[in-house]
């Protein structure tokens, strides 16, 4: 099913949501309360909605923390590379992090009300992988998002299993070789369920794939998003804009997502721009709530 932009807009207005977006954040923010409440249509989907914090690379993790609880989601993808908080910004939210740091990131975002449910970070040789996997489990991740070389699969195939944690294979734009999933695939085929594909939307339609497409080819290892959206197709330097106000096929991704039956973490991910403002962040959340209210 292709649904157009306007097609979609039309039978938001016509349900009266689009004012109702408007409300929530200025009222939100005259009350100092999150933005979004809820996200009850995604969650009756199965859908999980939430940021890779790399969308807040110029703050730090803490920081970036804050922001998504001033939003209201209540799911983060941790990029591993995070400053991790003004009081020590030369730690980071990867296998060296002290057992104490370790308890302070869990406490912060117990205090937000965010659940880290994975994160972005290199699986280059097996030493480094089975560090993640174990960081991973203590912090109680259930995903690792990275581009691993294919000679590695073995290994993260096994530390999957091992520790019941998903590796979510991410697709930057050439000359990654992982920027058509067909590469995945092959590799994937014959191997455990948790070999799956963090689906970057916004490096596919800077590549000039169409997303429905290659998520018809992904199918069930489909395990979750960088949902993004661009203000144009096939532009290698394509910028990010508010779900549902570019190129990005935002709408007709959720529609095939629903159409599948997968039940996957959805996080905004802003690339070539870093823009803090939740207010911001809020207007994509009600986009994919207004679409998810139609399935």
């Amino acid at each position: 099913m292709s649904v157009t932009r306007r097609e979609f807009f039309a039978g938001a207005a016509a349900c009266g949501l689009a004012g109702g977006v408007l409300g929530w954040a200025t009222s939100a923010a005259r009350a100092a309360e999150p933005l979004i409440r809820a996200t009850p249509h995604a969650d009756r989907l199965g859908w999980q909605v939430g940021f890779s914090t790399y969308t807040f690379r110029g703050l730090t993790l803490f920081e970036s923390l804050d922001r998504i609880a001033q939003v209201g989601l209540r799911y983060a993808e941790v990029w591993s590379g995070h400053p991790f908080s003004p009081e020590h910004r030369s730690a980071r939210p990867d296998p060296s992090l002290s057992p104490a740091l370790r308890q302070a990131l869990k406490d912060k975002a117990a205090e937000c009300g965010v659940n880290l449910m994975g994160c972005y970070a290199s699986l280059g040789n097996p030493d480094e992988a089975k560090a993640c996997f174990d960081f991973a489990a203590d912090m109680g991740f259930e995903i690792i998002v990275s581009e691993p070389p294919e000679r590695m699969f073995d290994t993260i195939e096994e530390l999957t299993e091992e520790y019941h944690i998903d590796l979510g294979l991410h697709n930057h734009p050439e000359p990654s070789r992982y920027w058509h999933p067909e590469t995945g695939l092959k590799a994937f085929e014959g191997r455990s369920e948790r070999m799956g594909f963090c689906c970057d939307t916004g490096h596919w339609v800077r590549s000039g794939l169409e997303p429905v497409e290659m998520l018809e080819r992904i199918g069930t290892r489909a395990k979750t998003f960088h949902l993004k959206d661009l203000d144009d197709f096939g532009v290698r330097g394509a910028r990010d804009v508010i779900w549902g106000q570019g190129e990005g096929r935002i709408a007709e991704i959720l529609i095939e997502v629903k159409r599948q039956g997968l039940k996957p973490y959805f996080g905004i991910e802003w690339e070539r721009t870093s823009d803090s403002e939740p207010a911001i962040h809020a207007q994509s959340v009600a986009f994919l709530e207004q679409v998810a209210e139609q399935l």
